[in-house]
């Protein structure tokens, strides 16, 4: 069974995880193969941990579940408490390369499951990382979506360095120097039967072009063996299909797809969805030296340690509005829980949707 519940409810991941411990009771053998390691640990009885296409050990079930931090230790060579270890040197933000004032966006009906963002108001700083946190449903990507120009604008105002924009068109905020690697890599970022090659160069080609409609190949091939060195995506060569590579490496080819536009504002949605937990701080540590060299980043995820190791500065989301905000450093997931839990409040926690002091309905 190879990653059987990546598409499946926490309830659907239960009633297999028991017909699952049924078939091992009728004496059926089963193989598991998972990124996440909770069912891993609850279900499996011996446990064979890959690392670069190496054995890396085995765990056996003793007493009980099999201990996540023994897993993660093999998987990574290192201890658990590392993995969300917030670096201590961290870039000094500059000023406001992002702004974003009063975002309202219109339901598509195309898509009418899809949040419509109610008034929201954010700012990303260059050489920032600003940590968007919300439950599923809260319009995180919907807001990336619209900052991309890929969901039209109903109101409200964007401005890049002090500038208007307005990107009708996903072409237009790619030329404005905005980038958005998306939650769903496998449908909208990747280019599954294609080379590395390409799926590197998609975002760059007039740069690789000679002028004349050619793609200047060996300038493309410098390029991508100089990311292939900074990033360390594992591969075979450059030639080979994307779909080959694991989820880590396909995201840091991603990754390497926007670093070649030396972008503004870098938007990363879920970066670390279906990736090792090798992989995840790879991903984290690339995020951290994308804002040392000035790029605005705006990373979206859903989990929250991931949120709390990497931000200098968090915002939180709940129906289409922005809910909180708070220093990377003050946050834990208590406080941003509770944040996304409610429906708005303003930066210092407050209810804003209750009476004020003085009684009135705000």
């Amino acid at each position: 069974m190879d990653e059987p519940t990546s598409a499946l409810t926490e309830t659907e991941v239960q009633r297999l995880l028991s017909i699952m411990d049924r078939l091992r009771q009728d004496k059926v053998a089963i193989m598991f193969v998972t990124h996440r390691l909770e069912e891993a640990s609850a279900i499996c009885d011996r446990m064979t941990v890959l690392r670069d296409g190496r054995l890396a050990g085995h765990l056996d079930r003793e007493n009980g579940p099999i201990e996540l931090p023994k897993i993660i230790e093999k998987m990574v060579g290192r201890a658990a408490s590392e993995l969300y270890a917030r670096p201590t040197q961290r870039a000094v933000a500059g000023d406001v390369r992002l702004s974003v004032r009063g975002l309202r966006t219109v339901r598509d009906p195309e898509a009418p499951h899809a949040i419509v963002l109610d008034g929201v108001d954010i700012d990303v700083k260059a050489g920032e990382i600003l940590g968007v946190a919300g439950l599923v449903g809260s319009g995180r990507t919907e807001l990336a979506r619209a900052i991309f120009g890929a969901d039209r604008i109903a109101a409200g105002t964007i401005t890049l360095d002090g500038k208007p924009i307005a990107p009708a068109s996903p072409a237009d905020a790619i030329a404005l120097g905005i980038g958005l690697v998306p939650e769903d890599r496998k449908h909208q970022a990747i280019f599954a039967a294609l080379g590395i090659l390409p799926n590197f160069s998609v975002a760059s080609l007039g740069s690789f072009s000679n002028g004349f409609g050619f793609m200047a190949e060996r300038r493309e091939r410098d390029a991508l063996a100089g990311f292939r060195k900074m990033l360390s995506i594992r591969m075979a060569s450059v030639d080979q299909a994307i779909e080959g590579l694991s989820g880590g490496n396909q995201q840091k080819v991603i990754l390497a797809r926007w670093l070649a536009r030396d972008p503004k504002v870098l938007i990363v949605d879920e970066p670390t969805r279906g990736v090792d937990v090798g992989a995840k701080t790879e991903v984290h540590q690339i995020l951290v030296q994308l804002a040392a060299r000035g790029i605005a980043v705006m990373m979206i995820s859903s989990e929250l340690p991931e949120v709390l190791a990497v931000s200098d500065r968090i915002v939180t989301m709940r129906r289409g509005r922005i809910t909180g905000e708070m220093p990377g450093v003050e946050a834990n997931e208590e406080k941003l829980m509770e944040l996304m839990a409610l429906d708005k409040r303003d930066t210092r926690g407050r209810d804003t949707n209750g009476p004020d002091a003085k009684g009135q309905a705000r």
